[in-house]
């Protein structure tokens, strides 16, 4: 029996239930929208309220500096996690892709990471600091960068098709958007007054780690879902260029890890990508769940929002609403934006637009009104950042393949991934060090880190972009790729 027959990536059953040519709309709804749905949903709520979670015990917020150097110390697991996984996926051949099998693999990683970190035996301080680190980790250095790695490199291995690969990368991008709007900053400020609730009634802090540990099942639960529905309705057309038949396997050799950074690291287009997500990136985290409720309780305890009260929670989703809508509505007219514009000049356009509405927050950071109306400009300035980017770098990965002569899908995702789990880490660690610090105002750090952070990231953004002219020769590099491999060109 040949090495082939053996593969588990071989059985029928594993087969994408996709169209082999052309991306279909059942592609589209299953594979780049529900299913990362679910997960990212699990994942963007896991990685901005694990620690609002542990300040439900009180004995280990007196434990000092234990939640600052928890997601601190854990960059460095996560970090390597992410290197080794992207390493992986560089070296993976099989029938099914290189990324998507590995989509699969996380689906129970992710259903009982995401469990174990809010159920917490109520032993003793020093078990449930250890139980803490273990599972945080757990979920941030094994289950997420597995699932991660592989998701965000499905768009550039979908198809060579730049009309449909645009399409995608909106598609794809929308999970993502309500990931961080829709669910972490509008659905879980709700939930979290619902599990606050629970503080009134008896042994109230036990009703309110009981709540948390109901709300994050499900979402553990879904999240294995949503696993299963990404990897079964994707397909890597790409990598499925070197198939040979319907009987083998990927015939292209395994280019070594450190020739595929060699070659990225040399490129003058990928270093600003990779610039472009430090930052980007940056600014998602100091606005996100966390610092955004931060923000609320310290400038909006309690608001008079047309004749009704609403606490800090309900100002977050009111806000996060308001200011999701130009987001949500981007979908609808992001992609012929950007074919019109250019995908790098609409880029711009949104850090101008952004840095635009940073300052009127600032302008008056305790006024309700003139705070939503920043956060308005912000939803239209994300709209690029979060539906085009993927596009750009799927056109730098085909660049690099043109200039190359080989793909380095893996060393570019591990790096990716990399950043944001540094970025992710060190962004929390960060605002809870200043926070915490006692050397500035809680509201002057909240209001620096949420509102005026990103003036300065986008200011350097827009300088750095200017150079990224990779659309440019990109039609020319995609048939340069087809007559090499001797492939129709699209």
């Amino acid at each position: 029996m040949s090495k082939v027959k053996r593969s588990i990536w071989n059985l029928p059953l594993l087969n994408s239930r996709t169209d082999r040519q052309t991306v279909r709309l059942p592609e589209m709804i299953f594979g780049y929208f529900l299913g990362p749905l679910l997960v990212l949903a699990m994942t963007c709520v896991t990685a901005t309220y694990y620690l609002t979670f542990y300040r439900t015990y009180d004995d280990i917020v007196a434990q000092g500096n234990f939640l600052v150097l928890l997601p601190l110390i854990s960059i460095i697991p996560m970090a390597l996690a992410n290197i080794l996984v992207g390493i992986i996926l560089g070296k993976t051949r099989t029938r099914q892709g290189k990324a998507r099998p590995f989509i699969l693999v996380a689906a129970p990683l992710l259903l009982v990471s995401g469990i174990v970190m809010f159920v917490i035996p109520y032993f003793s301080i020093g078990f449930r600091m250890a139980w803490m680190a273990i599972t945080y980790n757990l979920f941030a250095a094994l289950a997420n960068p597995i699932y991660s790695n592989s998701h965000y490199l499905m768009v550039s291995l979908s198809t060579r098709n730049l009309d449909q690969r645009g399409k995608l990368s909106v598609v794809a991008n929308i999970p993502a958007v309500a990931g961080n709007g829709l669910v972490s900053s509008i659905l879980m400020p709700a939930v979290l007054s619902w599990i606050k609730a629970g503080e009134a009634l008896g042994e109230g802090y036990l009703v309110v780690q009981n709540r948390w540990q109901l709300v994050m099942t499900l979402f553990a639960v879904a999240a294995f879902i949503g696993c299963c529905l990404e990897y079964l309705f994707t397909r890597e057309r790409i990598t499925e260029e070197d198939i040979q038949d319907d009987s083998s396997e990927p015939t292209a050799e395994a280019i070594p890890t450190g020739r595929q950074l060699k070659a990225a690291a040399g490129d003058k287009y990928w270093w600003i990508i990779m610039i472009f997500y430090f930052l980007y990136q940056a600014g998602v985290m100091f606005k996100g769940g966390y610092v955004f409720n931060i923000f609320c309780n310290d400038f909006f305890p309690s608001v008079n929002v047309f004749g009704q009260t609403m606490n800090a929670e309900g100002v977050q989703s009111l806000i996060a609403l308001v200011g999701g809508i130009p987001l949500a509505a981007g979908m609808l007219f992001a992609w012929p934006v950007a074919n019109k514009l250019g995908k790098r000049n609409f880029v711009l356009l949104g850090c101008v637009v952004s840095i635009a509405g940073s300052i009127v927050c600032l302008l008056a950071p305790s006024s309700f009104v003139v705070v939503t109306i920043g956060q308005v400009l912000k939803g239209f300035s994300s709209i690029p950042g979060a539906y085009i980017m993927m596009a750009l770098f799927a056109d730098v990965l085909d660049h690099l393949e043109a200039k190359n002569g080989f793909r380095v899908d893996g060393i570019s995702m591990s790096v990716y991934s990399t950043i944001l789990t540094v970025v992710n880490g060190l962004a929390v660690a960060f605002f809870n060090l200043f926070y915490d610090g006692g050397m500035f105002s809680h509201q002057q750090v909240s209001s620096f880190f949420f509102l005026g952070f990103e003036i300065f990231a986008h200011g350097i953004l827009i300088v750095v972009l200017l150079f990224l002219n990779v659309e440019k020769n990109i039609k020319e590099e995609q048939r340069q790729i087809a007559e090499r491999k001797k492939i129709e060109s699209v």
